[in-house]
């Protein structure tokens, strides 16, 4: 069978099933031409299609009219049109739309298969498996391809080879019956496992003591239909049968109720993580997490085409599946190529082959200046997500070190109040029913009742900036549908799905500010993120008057002991009143800052920034009270803390002093860096853990830290408050996608080539010729190998002693 050769394009379809009927087509192609163009195509002409469509289901329900009298209908033509319209438009707007919509086919190819088999339809059946292999190519399936194309091929050839097998097969006898309804044909290898090898392995079959030589399974497999009979006779005598009713079980009303809970399930999620959203992004609904540009999972249909077409000319034994041609999915993390295939890398996998390749300290410290990994697991969750910083661990620092000296003040009467408009969103539940005016109006009343005329300070979602990558961690990938609203419409989302959305939470921010300005408070709106200005008008508001700026995040803290004055009023940062049994914290910004020191205020940006803030990494393994300690320890440190506050530095000088800060907080000495410190680690920790060791416990190489120093020097700029002539986010760490930004791990790749490409040869010689595997990769010889081990040959640095050799 395998010996055929792929040498003709496959037909595009073997022929029409048997239930359709030769005046569909025609009644089609009348339909459509009968049909006014889309822009004749009114919304009341779209309304009456509804409605036609609907009366039509009544018809059809009350046996009014046949199946083939619907499906010959022009409402549904024109609705079917319309509707593949909008699929191809919602494929071109977004490509994870493009993936679901695939996806969707690829169900209704499933399905058209599993009715081809039930109901005996030959022409649907090997139309089905002629749809399948695109995706089977595509996704690596090679012997399923090879396989289902020669079968194809075979099939297409049955008419004119074996007519009489063809005949039969068009009557439904390619599959097995064990009843004579409708939907009841099962494959050949279906009721191979369920009956025969059933039978085989119960009572009475061949594993029960019979034997499985050749003559046992001979006898047993002929003495079959003579033993069915005898089970029938015995069962007719005995007045015990087995009858099979006409109701499937899918009809049940149990049945249907669970599978109407579970569709309902599905569709909750799927409103929540809509994929056909207007996001462009190409993502993970569940995650939110971004596809590398090189997944192409979306046009797995064309990528599978082009493996198809690839194979005409060529017999099976000839042609080789490529992993670089098949579809690359979102679970693939690495970007790696090896000899033009796509290589996943095994950070297990590679501290394994570490240990066989490197035969020498100098070897195994090169190696580990690479991250051993598809991404820099030191300083990143996955591909594409930072670490997420455990910012209030600063807060607990800080007020470890000054808490109990902080003068127990409260928060007098008369304050300015200064409120954070993202955080004033998640305060107040919204109400089933209402309209966005009166939803709004709970917000205002809320704002002025509990603070007065506040200034409110909103976030900014019209531009993309560095922290749309953490927005996109807490919605949980959730992106809700865009609404055109107007404060007299009624809310028919829910708060979290609706807020999702980056134009509606603007639109509905813009509608709030104005509501809260009637109510005499001042609001304004950044550009992008809100932490800066909300600092800088609360400090504003300090110089006239005692200001309280609520709110609990460690941004905002941090913000204000580096630019309040100690000259000003009064100023507070205080939590929002929960009911927790934790009594909230009332901070002292000015009596904060004296306690802190100004040397620490000064550099507080870099403190905090440089341990993961919503824009930088945070440090496997590194508390975010360590870098006030090495503050207060190290000489060094400090001097490199003042390179992130020039506003001039070089990327270069910026990558440096990044290095050396990080060294000393992975407790290194001055003449260490990054790279040595993980050899070092390496070494100490293999000699000491009972398990092997994981990468992200070691320090970050030069390549990936370089990158964490730029976005640490970018964000403390930025808290500064540099002009619009200050960095920009593409030359300092981050790299401009689809999406938004999205940082920049590291140049070098994952591991070294030698590691990636591991070969090990099983030569007999001294490995001295080309035909040593290793030596033609230009690779010596390591322990892996079969006969030399690495050390007995020509091509390893373990050069063989001769025996006159002197020996010391």
């Amino acid at each position: 069978m395998l010996s055929n050769v792929f040498d003709f394009h496959l037909p595009q379809q073997f022929g029409t099933p048997d239930n359709s009927k030769d005046g569909e087509s025609e009644s089609a192609e009348a339909a459509a031409a009968a049909r006014p163009p889309d822009h004749q195509i009114t919304d009341g002409s779209r309304d009456a299609d509804l409605e036609g469509a609907y009366k039509i289901y009544e018809k059809l329900i009350n046996g009014a009219i046949s199946a083939e009298e619907v499906c010959q209908s022009e409402v549904l033509v024109r609705i079917k049109d319309r509707l593949q319209k909008h699929i191809e438009s919602t494929k071109k707007s977004s490509r994870t739309s493009a993936l679901w919509v695939q996806y969707m086919d690829m169900l209704d190819i499933l399905r058209k298969y599993i009715s081809a088999e039930r109901t005996g339809n030959w022409a649907l059946h090997l139309q089905a498996i002629q749809d399948m292999l695109p995706y089977l190519a595509a996704s690596g399936h090679n012997l399923y391809t090879k396989s289902a194309r020669v079968y194809l091929q075979q099939m297409h050839n049955l008419k004119t080879e074996h007519p009489e097998v063809q005949q039969r097969f068009e009557e439904g006898f390619h599959v097995i019956r064990r009843s004579d309804r409708l939907w009841a044909g099962l494959s050949p290898d279906l009721v191979i496992e369920q009956v025969l090898m059933r039978s085989l392995k119960t009572s009475g079959g061949l594993t029960r003591g019979r034997g499985m030589t050749e003559q046992q399974r001979l006898l047993w497999l002929l003495s079959m239909p003579a033993c069915a009979e005898v089970n029938q006779a015995m069962e007719g005598l005995t007045g015990v049968n087995y009858n099979t009713g006409e109701q499937n079980k899918d009809m049940t009303k149990a049945r249907q109720s669970r599978d109407w809970k579970d569709t309902l399930t599905v569709l909750s999620y799927l409103q929540e993580h809509n994929p056909f959203s207007n996001d462009p992004s190409f993502r993970n609904i569940a995650t939110g997490e971004n596809a590398l540009s090189t997944v192409n999972v979306d046009i797995a249909q064309s990528v599978g085409t082009a493996i198809l077409k690839s194979m005409d000319g060529l017999t099976p034994a000839e042609f080789t599946f490529k992993r670089k041609d098949q579809a690359v999915t979102l679970g693939m993390k690495s970007s790696v190529r090896i000899d033009g295939d796509q290589i996943q890398v095994d950070p297990q996998l590679l501290f394994q082959r570490l240990v066989i390749v490197a035969q020498n300290s100098d070897e195994l410290e090169s190696a580990l200046k690479y991250e051993l990994c598809s991404y820099p697991p030191a300083l990143f969750d996955s591909t594409l997500l930072l670490r997420e910083a455990k910012k209030p661990a600063l807060a607990d620092a800080i007020w470890g070190l000054i808490g109990p000296h902080v003068p127990a003040d409260n928060v007098v009467d008369g304050c300015q109040y200064v409120l954070d408009g993202g955080a004033l969103l998640q305060r107040i539940p919204w109400s089933h029913g209402s309209t966005y005016k009166d939803i709004c109006h709970q917000y205002t009343e809320y704002v002025t009742k509990k603070y007065g005329k506040a200034v409110v300070v909103f976030d900014g979602y019209e531009s993309n900036n560095t922290k749309d990558m953490t927005h996109h961690r807490r919605s949980k990938g959730k992106i809700g549908a865009t609404v055109t609203f107007t404060a007299d419409m009624i809310v028919t989302m829910q708060k979290e799905q609706f807020l999702a959305n980056r134009q509606n939470k603007q639109q509905f921010l813009s509608m709030l500010s104005e509501e809260l300005q009637k109510a005499n408070c001042e609001t304004y709106h950044a550009s992008g993120d809100a932490d800066l200005l909300i600092v800088q008008k609360a400090v504003q508001c300090a110089t006239t008057n005692n200001t309280v700026r609520m709110g609990d995040d460690t941004d905002l803290l941090v913000l204000l002991c580096y630019h309040a004055s100690l000259d000003s009023h009064d100023l507070f940062f205080c939590s929002e009143s929960r009911k927790t049994t934790k009594k909230p914290r009332i901070w002292n910004i000015k009596a904060t800052k004296q306690l802190l020191g100004p040397d620490i205020c000064k550099h507080i940006l870099f403190l905090h920034a440089v341990l993961g803030c919503d824009t930088t990494s945070r440090l496997h393994g590194i508390g975010k009270g360590a870098s006030l300690k090495k503050f207060k320890e190290s000489d060094i440190f400090r001097e490199q803390a003042e390179v992130f506050y020039a506003h001039s530095a070089s990327t270069d000088d910026v990558a440096e002093a990044g290095e050396k800060a990080m060294v000393i907080l992975y407790n290194g000495t001055s003449t260490d860096t990054l790279d040595s410190l993980r050899y070092h680690r390496f070494c100490e920790k293999v000699a000491s853990s009972s398990t092997y060791v994981r990468p992200q416990v070691l320090p970050p190489t030069s390549g990936a830290a370089k990158f964490h120093s730029l976005r640490v020097y970018l964000q403390v700029q930025e808290w500064k408050g540099s002009t619009s002539d200050g960095p920009r986010p593409t030359e300092w760490g981050w790299q401009k996608c689809v999406e938004g930004f999205v940082p920049v791990q590291t140049t070098l790749p994952p591991a070294p080539e030698k590691l990636l490409r591991i070969i090990k040869c099983n030569c007999q010689a001294d490995c001295s010729t080309l035909r040593c595997t290793c030596k033609k990769n230009n690779i010596e010889c390591t322990p892996a190998c079969g006969n030399c081990r690495g050390s007995s040959c020509t091509n390893s640095m373990q050069m063989p002693c001769d025996d006159d050799d002197d020996i010391v």
